[in-house]
């Protein structure tokens, strides 16, 4: 095999060419990526702005109805530091799927996953993950962020955002793009909005003469037109949700106003979403606009503080407001139902901002 290329001098001068070589095995990239996320060449991404990485997960699950096991898992589940879920799937060039069937295969993740991922299984992920790793969570998230303020519950309160409004990035990794799928990714990417649809070409060299090997990625799908339309975007105007939202939905926002004042609560605006929480940062719960129509009542981070029992009284009693079959991380709530059982809503909040309360 010739080289296309590259080269290495070594100390004394001497030229030796760099080779192309297959990886061995699809596992192979995707150790790769797992331990060294900059591989994904977040510089070409958005130059003005580089992407930097963190993995939530690697083979994580996608569900395709609500409170369902996992149908399927992705590759890879990255975050960037907008709190922009990344969805990646790994070929080699060698496997024929990878000319149009992946396209299909991470379309359903994505579109499955914007639905249904419950984000406390998302933080579970990460937060997992990073251990394995060796690393703590928060150090992985302030390095990510590029400050120490930004808490882990702020953060996927953002991804879910992010989710909701379906501001996700694809991308289909390879030791080789083919052309096909340089044009399907291009033409995808000009095509979609807020969603983002990348290929990376990540080619391995080596050298009979010379130890270890050189990676070089490369990002296709960023022409000219997506890279001005994804310049441009917005995010959605939240005084336009407003006036699309649900009346049940305004009312809510009002009556979760009053009762935040009343309790000592603080509320966080978003762009598609009111957030309900405590002094020291924890999530009573969260309130969405239009097209969702919502509230969700993150109950998983009262588990992962040992408070089972109540988690499991306020599921019951979140339950008993609605007949829609509520998922126990993270009970989902039409807000029409939320404003007529309000008082019974109320009662449960209480008790979820009363255990977050610093002891005296």
């Amino acid at each position: 095999m010739t080289s296309d290329g590259l080269f290495h001098i070594d100390a004394a001068g001497s030229l030796t060419a760099m080779t192309q070589s297959p990886y061995s095995a699809e596992d192979v990239l995707q150790a790769l990526l797992e331990r060294h996320p900059d591989l994904l060449a977040g510089g070409q991404v958005t130059p003005d702005d580089p992407r930097r990485w963190a993995l939530i997960g690697r083979e994580q699950g996608v569900p395709d109805r609500e409170a369902s096991a996992s149908r399927w898992s992705i590759d890879h589940l990255f975050v960037d530091q907008d709190a922009v879920p990344t969805l990646v799937e790994v070929k080699r060039s060698t496997d024929t799927r990878i000319r149009r069937e992946v396209v299909g295969q991470l379309l359903d993740y994505a579109a499955n996953g914007v639905r249904y991922w419950p984000l406390s299984d998302l933080r579970a992920s990460f937060e997992a993950t990073q251990r394995r790793l060796g690393r703590e969570p928060l150090d992985v998230m302030s390095e990510l962020c590029a400050d120490n303020l930004t808490t882990i519950d702020d953060f996927f309160d953002r991804l879910g955002d992010n989710l909701r409004a379906g501001r996700i990035r694809m991308m289909f990794v390879a030791d080789l793009i083919p052309e096909e799928l340089k044009r399907i990714t291009e033409f995808l990417n000009e095509q979609m909005s807020p969603a983002e649809v990348l290929a990376v070409e990540v080619k391995q060299y080596t050298s009979d003469g010379q130890a270890g090997t050189v990676l070089v990625p490369t990002v296709y799908g960023r022409t000219a037109t997506a890279s001005l339309k994804q310049g441009s975007r917005p995010r959605p105007p939240r005084d336009e949700l407003l006036a699309s939202s649900a009346p049940a939905t305004l009312e809510l926002l009002e009556l979760a106003r009053d009762f935040a004042v009343e309790s000592g609560l603080t509320v966080v605006d978003t762009p598609s979403s009111a957030l309900l929480k405590t002094s020291n940062k924890g999530s009573v719960a969260n309130i969405y606009l239009a097209p969702w129509d919502t509230i969700d009542i993150p109950l998983q981070p009262l588990r992962d503080r040992g408070w089972d029992d109540e988690a499991a009284q306020a599921l019951v009693g979140l339950q008993a407001i609605t007949s829609k079959k509520l998922t126990g991380k993270n009970p989902n709530i039409p807000t029409v139902d939320a404003v007529v059982g309000w008082r019974d809503l109320r009662a449960v909040l209480e008790r979820i901002s009363g255990l977050y309360a610093p002891a005296s």
